[in-house]
C-alpha cells in the first residue's frame, strides 16, 4: 500500500499523522511519502524517526491573519511553485490514498491532489484550520476531535465527518534517555514554548521545592534557566512524552490539541492555560472540551501561588486515560478503500 501524507509545522500536527501511518505500518507492508516544510519540525522528525519514508521537501509559510492581507499575495506565488512539486512527486509515487492533519503542507497537498486520489484528513483543534477546511470539501471522510467541530465544516461535508478524539504516539522513536521519577508535575507550552508559562512557573519553583518538575521549555535559553532549581528537570523540547506522561501525577500546559489529549489519554489530570492568540482561537475551544470533561481546569493568568496550591492538592489517578484514536483512524480509512 502506497501512502502520501502531510501534516506539520508544528508537533501537534506531525504527532497524529505519524500515529496514525504507524498504526498502518504495524498491520500492512506499506511505502510512505511525507510532505515536509524545509526547516521545520517535520522535516526533522520524520527523517530522524523513519527514514525509510520517502520525502518531498517544500517551501512555505503560513498566511496571514486576515487572509485578504495584501502580505499573502507572495506567498501565493511561493504556493504555486511548491503545488507543482507536489502534483509531479505524486504521479511519480502513485498513492493508494492521502492523509493531511493540517497545517500549510497539508493544504498545499489538498490544492495540489484534491479530486485525483481518495483523501482523509483529521483535524486535531475544536477549531479547524483553513488547510482541512478546504479538503474537506472533498475528502472521503473527515476524522475529528471533538464533537464542537463538525459545525466548523462545510454542511456538504458534515455527513462525512466521525468523532474519533486526536491520535497520540504511543512509542516514540528517541535517543533520549532521562531518569525519571513517579509522581512528577509535567509542565508544557507546547513544541515551540511558551514565555508566559515559562515565567510563571519560574516564580512557582521559587515557592514550591517540594515537588518534582519536568518542563519542556522551547528554547536553550530557558532550559539552562530553569535548570537552576533542584527540582527542576528541564528540557527545550521532550520527543518522548508518552513516557514522561506515564509518570506524571499532574500537569500544567497550553491546550494544544494532542497535549489536551494526552491528557486524557494517559489519565493525568492538570491546569490548562490556553494560548489566547491562537488561530481561530483554537486553543480556548480545545481546553474548554478538556474541562467539560472532567480532566482540566482552565485558568487564565493565574498566579504562582495558585499554582502551588493546585499542586499540592494533585491526587494519583492513573486508570483515568482513554483508547488511542490511532487505531480507530486505521480501521475507518481501510474499511472506505476496501
Amino acid at each position: 500500500m502506497r501512502i502520501l501524507a502531510a501534516g506539520g509545522g508544528t508537533a501537534g500536527h506531525l504527532f497524529p499523522a505519524l500515529a496514525v501511518l504507524e498504526e498502518f505500518q504495524k498491520n500492512l507492508e506499506v511505502r510512505i511519502l511525507y510532505v515536509v516544510v524545509s526547516g521545520k519540525i517535520d522535516e526533522r522528525v520524520v527523517k530522524r524517526d523513519h527514514p525509510s519514508y520517502e520525502t518531498v521537501v517544500i517551501k512555505a509559510r503560513g498566511l496571514y491573519r486576515p487572509i485578504y492581507s495584501p502580505k499573502n499575495l507572495k506567498r501565493v506565488f511561493q504556493y504555486i511553485q511548491e503545488i507543482s512539486k507536489v502534483r509531479a512527486a505524486a504521479e511519480k509515487f502513485k498513492p493508494d490514498f492521502v492523509f493531511l492533519t493540517g497545517g500549510y503542507a497539508a493544504g498545499i497537498v489538498a490544492m495540489a491532489l484534491k479530486r485525483r486520489y481518495k483523501v482523509f484528513v483529521h483535524e486535531q483543534n475544536a477549531v479547524p484550520g483553513l488547510a482541512n477546511i478546504y479538503a474537506s470539501r472533498f475528502a472521503e471522510r473527515i476524522f475529528v476531535s471533538f464533537e464542537s467541530s463538525k459545525g466548523y465544516f462545510p454542511k456538504s461535508a458534515r455527513s462525512r465527518i466521525k468523532v474519533v478524539g486526536n491520535p497520540i504516539r504511543d512509542v516514540f522513536y528517541t535517543k533520549e534517555r532521562m531518569e525519571i521519577p513517579d509522581g512528577i508535575v509535567l509542565v508544557m507550552g507546547g513544541s515551540l514554548g511558551s514565555e508566559e508559562i515559562n515565567s510563571l512557573m519560574e516564580k512557582v519553583y521559587e515557592i514550591d521545592d517540594e515537588n518534582i518538575y519536568v518542563h519542556s521549555t522551547g528554547s536553550r535559553e530557558w532550559t539552562e534557566r530553569l535548570s537552576r532549581f533542584p527540582n527542576v528537570i528541564a528540557r527545550d523540547f521532550f520527543e518522548s512524552t508518552p513516557a514522561i506522561w506515564r509518570k506524571a501525577k499532574f500537569s500544567i500546559t497550553r491546550a494544544g490539541a494532542t497535549t489536551s489529549f494526552e491528557m486524557m489519554r494517559y489519565g493525568v489530570k492538570g491546569i490548562l492555560i490556553p494560548w489566547m492568540g491562537s488561530a481561530e482561537s483554537h486553543q480556548i475551544e480545545n481546553a474548554r472540551a478538556v474541562e467539560k470533561a472532567g480532566y482540566g481546569k482552565i485558568l487564565v493568568d493565574p498566579s504562582p501561588e495558585t499554582i502551588v496550591e493546585f499542586v499540592r492538592r494533585a491526587v494519583y489517578n492513573h486508570n483515568f486515560g482513554v483508547s488511542n484514536p490511532a487505531k480507530l483512524v486505521y480501521k475507518e480509512i481501510m474499511e472506505a478503500i476496501r
